[in-house]
């Protein structure tokens, strides 16, 4: 074999080789999206499945990958951060870091947490490489995150140990059901176990779909996603920002429609508050304006008017003339939903909501009020739009028999 021969073939085994590296690396670690199904014989399976007195768990395949796909489609994470303390008194994005990176190299990761966050689990099917490599840097430097023991997490204690494979952080006693069923289930991209009430979401099983269009949350049973796939998207009507509306049981003549409005292309902080209106029909009392009482008592009058069957209120009387106009596009909009009843339903489009409930937000917070229950629901809102950098609209449904929640972003042009 000549030189020049032995020498392309180095060359060619060299470049093979980094292929194959590069391959390796981008397969198992490079940020990208990828779904996956909790394993049967996976012991955080039985910690996703098995902690019943956690009732709310997430689980997400390849976390260190799809965590910046998820960022991509979802939105910032770190602004995501105070519904998650809101919701579950936990701020699941202030973890510490594994190592060098932000999440644990692993199959999948999950978090479990009692819903007044004072118990926290976080398990991790860590790459069995990784995972010896990180035991053995965390006793080098004397870090009990990544080789177990003891660890100081927002004030609490939390204990870090490797379990057969499994990288556990736990505060408190981790009791799992021995032998509980895992399902067989299509991938996704993340699932979420409720197994109480959260909020106005029903208990279940939901998945995490990014889709070329957009993103979804649904129910993961089977005729659930179905009907997700044959639904019909729902068009936001022209001049409005955002739509909420619940439905109440009964025939539609006697079911209460209670809807919350509020108008797009308004400018200026000082305009947003005016730009909110209530539509009501039926049966019982309407919904209150956003901070209603405490601005009655700072002079704000309530105007009202009616107009089809409905009641509307709002500060200002031509915004109650520009939501008349649009009152059958809105009534299109919730005949749209074939759940009944609707519990609660929210449309919104993402830029024109998130600059509504910035102005609503700033002019709440110029006024003399106090930082009322209300007031921070408002500006949890408007933060978390906020994160999310995707324009587009933004559709959520909670109703059905049983109640169940269906979540839904489309970005425009796709």
């Amino acid at each position: 074999m000549t030189r020049p021969v032995k020498f392309s073939l180095w060359i060619g085994g060299v470049a093979l080789l980094v292929v194959a590296l590069f391959g390796h690396w981008y397969y198992w670690y490079a940020p990208r999206a990828r779904t996956g199904s909790p394993g049967v014989q996976a012991s955080t399976s039985q910690v996703f499945f098995g902690t019943g007195d956690l009732p709310l768990r997430l689980w997400i395949p390849f976390p260190h990958q799809n965590l910046a796909a998820l960022e991509r489609a979802i939105g910032d994470l770190e602004g995501l951060s105070e519904v998650s303390s809101y919701l579950i008194s936990q701020d699941l994005t202030s973890l510490p870091a594994f190592g060098p990176f932000r999440l644990p190299p692993a199959r999948d990761l999950v978090v479990a947490g009692s819903q007044n966050g004072d118990r926290i689990v976080v398990a991790a099917s860590v790459y069995p490489v990784v995972a010896w490599l990180a035991r053995l840097a965390g006793r080098l430097a004397g870090n009990a995150w990544l080789a177990g023991g003891p660890v100081e997490l927002h004030g609490r204690t939390v204990e870090v140990e490797w379990r057969d494979g499994m990288w556990l952080a736990a505060q408190g006693e981790v009791a799992l059901t021995i032998g509980q069923p895992v399902p067989d289930l299509v991938p996704s991209h993340a699932l979420l176990r409720l197994d109480r009430f959260l909020g106005p979401v029903p208990q279940g099983l939901y998945r995490l779909d990014v889709e070329a269009r957009g993103w979804r949350i649904v129910s993961a049973e089977p005729e659930a996603m179905q009907a997700s796939d044959a639904r019909p998207r729902a068009v936001l009507p022209t001049g409005l920002a955002l739509v909420a509306a619940s439905i109440g049981p009964g025939s539609p003549p006697d079911s209460a429609v209670e809807t919350f409005v509020m108008l797009s292309g308004v400018r200026g902080a000082g305009e947003q508050i005016a730009s909110s209106v209530i539509a009501h029909r039926g049966p019982g009392d309407r919904w209150q304006l956003p901070a209603e009482r405490l601005l009655s008592g700072l002079g704000f009058e309530v105007s009202e008017g009616a107009q089809e069957g409905w009641s509307l209120a709002a500060y200002d009387e031509a915004a109650i003339d520009q939501v008349a106009g649009r009152l059958s596009s809105i009534s299109d909009l919730l005949g749209s939903v074939d759940e009944a009843p609707l519990e609660l339903g929210i449309w919104l489009d993402l830029a024109e909501a998130r600059e509504a409930l910035d102005g609503l937000v700033g002019t709440l917070g110029s006024l003399p009020l106090p930082a009322t229950e209300q007031i921070r629901l408002w500006t949890m809102a408007a933060r978390s739009l906020a994160s999310l950098d995707n324009s587009g609209s933004l559709s959520l449904r909670i109703g059905g028999s049983p109640s169940r929640l269906e979540m839904r972003l489309d970005r425009e042009g796709l």
